[in-house]
């Protein structure tokens, strides 16, 4: 029920069972929250994007209707980007048994004694890349039970994708070009023929989808990158759950617009959380852990650029990322009427080697 979710394939539910229940169930403890009278200090929240057919046209018309900042919108979809997707480790492969005939005759659970169980597998594999192209070949492997390699044929066919071969100057254009290698695929029987070419379909068709649609990862990151700049906490240290200040409700609306949006299951949920002592003794534990462990990482960054030696441009960097620790705690600290003693004690320190260097620097 978080943004860990994992994406759905075509043959597994759109979303788990029983998870659109919960985030209802939230939902529904959102709306009596608000009705009431009880005063609130902000909201938990969840959320969870699925595989669905979401192109940039369709995010620039649903922020400009919920009123979103559109500079959240991801850059336009890169046809390179589609081609390492769909040719990379997590892109299409078929695997399927050669023993398929022996075995529709044998008892359920039972082998020939004599004969194994083979399997071929056809995957991508790289080859090279230079300026002009990237080449890959689509590989055939065949394994037995025990996972003895028996043949391998290192090219069924050639994907490569032409660099920008109309020239346009944009970055990461690109078309992809399948060539089967005929002779090769010939010595194949019949139906592995066939299994060939339904994969090599396979990859053009998933190519033109990835060049056309956005992944669920790049809209789960998109949901992340917006709810953490309204200044969010992360409340679970495995991600996924925020707090978020009462004075971004707004947004939080329309960005809950914008989930409804996406695959079938996609949702996001704001738990209010009353204004009580437990509630802030809770936000504030978790701000400081946050605030305590991006400082660390800061000093630590601090200490590695003063032993390497920094360009201005680096220095600026690393200020800039002090800066904006100091306002988000400076904000929280306001948000939340509550000193901040241990945050605003590593700030020193830290601000203190970010003097130093930006002395050495200059």
């Amino acid at each position: 029920m978080t943004s860990q979710d994992p994406t759905p394939t075509p043959a597994t539910p759109a979303h788990p069972v029983g998870h659109g229940g919960t985030m209802e169930a939230l939902a529904g403890y959102a709306a009596a929250m608000e009705q009431g009278e009880t005063p609130i200090i902000g909201y938990l929240v969840l959320y969870s994007v699925f595989e669905s057919e979401v192109t940039r046209d369709d995010l620039h018309r649903w922020f400009l209707a919920l009123g979103l900042d559109d500079t959240f919108l991801p850059p336009p979809i890169r046809e390179h980007d589609a081609f390492e997707r769909v040719t990379g480790q997590a892109g299409v492969r078929a695997s399927y048994r050669l023993d398929k005939d022996a075995a529709r005759h044998r008892v359920p659970g039972q082998k020939a004694p004599d004969q194994k169980v083979t399997e071929a597998t056809l995957m991508i594999r790289h080859v090279s890349r230079d300026n002009l192209k990237v080449v890959r070949h689509m590989v055939r492997e065949v394994r037995d039970e025990s996972r003895t390699r028996l043949e391998y044929a290192p090219r069924m066919a050639e994907l490569t994708f032409w660099r920008d071969p109309l020239g346009s100057g944009q970055p990461g254009r690109g078309v992809l070009q399948v060539t089967p290698d005929e002779a090769e695929i010939a010595k194949l029987s019949s139906d592995e023929q066939e299994r060939v070419r339904e994969t090599l379909g396979k990859v053009e068709k998933t190519y033109q989808r990835y060049c056309r649609y956005y992944s669920s990862d790049r809209l789960r990151t998109l949901v992340r990158t917006y709810v953490e700049a309204l200044n969010a906490v992360m409340v679970r240290s495995g991600g996924g759950v925020y707090f978020v200040h009462s004075t971004y409700a707004d947004r939080l609306v329309a960005l809950r617009g914008l989930v409804k949006h996406f695959g079938e299951g996609s949702q996001l949920a704001r738990v209010p959380l009353p204004d009580q002592e437990e509630m802030r003794e809770m936000v504030v534990a978790a701000l400081t852990t946050e605030a305590r462990e991006d400082l660390e990482k800061l000093a630590l960054d601090i200490s590695k650029a003063r032993a390497d030696g920094v360009s201005d441009a680096q220095v600026q960097t690393l200020y800039k990322r002090f800066r904006a620790l100091q306002d988000s705690a400076a904000e929280h600290a306001k948000l939340l009427s509550t000193s901040l003693d241990d945050t605003q004690a590593a700030l020193q320190l830290v601000h203190a080697q970010v003097a130093s260097l930006l002395a050495n620097a200059g």
